[in-house]
């Protein structure tokens, strides 16, 4: 019993690890694509992250065993995260707006419940979902507050859905798999999913560009700064910490912790950027935290 309190305690720490580290990665990625295009960051974002794990296996800290186990669904559990959310939040944000897409990016806490309720048979509780919704109403008001521009498309809307969907899904994919894959063993996919596919996708859209602008990239300090924190820890020891909780944690105090991580980007953006900072953020901020500090301790 003790043992199962002690690792419910660690889970919920590398549930809160994880969207603390996802909210400083918005800073890096800005910084980053003040150099570089977004498909470039993203290959060498992921180039970065590959390398990082093949020499944690070399060097035998972890070990990766695929005989035997269910790889097809292990596969698209990598193809739903990061690949296929994060062309849906990027072109969703190119065909809506910020605030919009903020807004639309916390509803996984939600459709992950009811996905967990279907096919987990997690129990959620209607307090929880109350709870839930609490967040996302924070959420709402700190989007709202930021500057954003462009009309929303309703293409733009079907992106952010199919992102949300993903990101759902990838939740329930790796918590089915949890039983035959290790967090590290999930991550490791995870990494090479999105640096096979987004080296292609980056190839195709870059053309002959492609190879000097990966040379420019590597070599150039204001990208490879950023990347390091990206690629090591908003990838590789993010998606370690995620997939750890997943194991261990109910889904819906998992995701609810997402939406801490525009709280975490708007203290990022005041402190080291100069960004504003409104009483109307502040009450968004609280209605976040609260949100989850009772969602958590339901």
């Amino acid at each position: 019993m003790k043992q199962d309190r002690d690792r419910t305690k660690t889970a919920l720490l590398a549930t809160a690890g994880f969207a603390i580290i996802f909210g400083f990665s918005f800073m890096a990625s800005r910084i980053a694509l003040q150099h570089t295009s977004a498909p470039m960051l993203l290959v060498i974002r992921f180039s970065v992250s590959m390398l990082v794990m093949l020499l944690l296996v070399v060097f035998g800290f972890f070990k990766v065993s695929l005989k035997g186990k269910p790889v097809g669904r292990f596969l698209v559990m990598g193809l739903c995260q990061p690949v296929i959310y994060f062309i849906g939040e990027t072109l969703g944000i190119q065909y809506t707006n910020s605030s919009f897409a903020g807004v639309m990016i916390s509803l996984i806490p939600v459709s992950t419940a009811i996905l967990s309720a279907i096919f987990l048979h997690e129990h959620i509780s209607r307090r929880t979902i109350g709870w839930i919704i609490v967040s996302i109403v924070g959420v709402f008001i700190i989007s709202t507050t930021q500057t954003s521009s462009g009309a929303i498309q309703f293409k733009g809307v079907l992106y952010l859905l199919v992102a949300v969907i993903s990101a759902s899904a990838f939740y329930i994919l790796s918590r089915s798999t949890a039983d035959d894959f290790t967090p590290f063993e999930r991550t490791f996919i995870m990494m090479m999913m999105g640096f096979v596919c987004f080296t292609i996708q980056a190839i195709i859209q870059e053309g002959q560009d492609f190879l000097p602008l990966l040379k420019s990239g590597f070599t150039d300090p204001g990208v490879m700064l950023p990347v390091a924190y990206l690629a090591v820890l908003s990838s590789v020891v993010a998606f370690l910490l995620q997939n750890y909780a997943v194991t261990y944690l109910e889904l819906a105090k998992i995701t609810v912790f997402e939406n801490i991580i525009p709280v975490i980007s708007v203290a990022a953006g005041v402190l080291f950027l100069g960004e504003p900072f409104s009483v109307i953020q502040l009450v968004g901020v609280a209605l976040i935290l609260i949100g989850v500090w009772k969602v958590t301790t339901d």
